[in-house]
């Protein structure tokens, strides 16, 4: 193999795109409605079924959520984080509904990988508060203007990010490819294969 094809890197791959798919006539209104909201707020969208998926703008969170908020859905689901390492950016998922509204929405923010920040939605739907506590705690990531933004889970003095898809806990043992392998055959159904030689 030459010099180069050795040193070769493969580029990063670009963000991953929503795939076109059919929405129900609800929820092809709904998003009209919401990009005559926010307009140039979203940056990418489309329908699933009763669900509207967009993707908006970082410093246009609060707005893009405001916009859902006062078109009836007043209810947060969930909001949770997504690590897409190898873009190096850090997403952030809203998933919003109403128990009245046949629409769900769900907003997706893509954040730099190295200082995720964003602006709290908590002001808007008071159950953020807690799920944006947990994705700071096990993402990093910043909410901006948050009421009580500290660690939920682990504590004060916890270092790293444990969802994050490269974090090690230092206090961990580490084991060798030969060990990995024989601990992954003994918890896995072919625990009662014979063990492969050199294990």
């Amino acid at each position: 193999m030459a010099e180069a094809e050795k040193g070769a890197h493969k580029p990063a791959a670009a963000p991953p795109r929503m795939a076109e798919a059919e929405g129900t006539p609800e929820a092809k209104a709904f998003l009209e409605a919401l990009r005559a909201k926010a307009g140039d707020a979203i940056v990418e969208a489309r329908t699933r079924g009763r669900e509207v998926v967009v993707q908006v703008r970082p410093d246009r969170n609060v707005e893009v959520a405001q916009a859902l908020s006062d078109m009836g859905l007043e209810y947060m689901n969930c909001l949770c984080g997504v690590d897409w390492i190898e873009q190096k950016k850090i997403e952030v998922v809203y998933n919003v509904s109403s128990l009245s509204h046949p629409v769900k929405v769900e907003m997706k923010v893509l954040l730099p990988r190295e200082d995720p920040r964003v602006r709290t939605v908590v002001p808007l739907w008071a159950s953020a508060n807690w799920h944006e506590r947990e994705t700071y705690d096990l993402f990093g990531v910043v909410f901006e203007g948050h009421p009580d933004l500290r660690r939920i889970l682990l504590p004060e003095d916890w270092m790293g990010y444990p969802l994050r898809k490269d974090y090690e806990d230092e206090r961990m043992p580490r084991f060798d490819a030969a060990e990995k392998k024989r601990r992954a055959r003994l918890y896995s159904r072919d625990a009662e294969a014979p063990a492969e030689e050199g294990e």
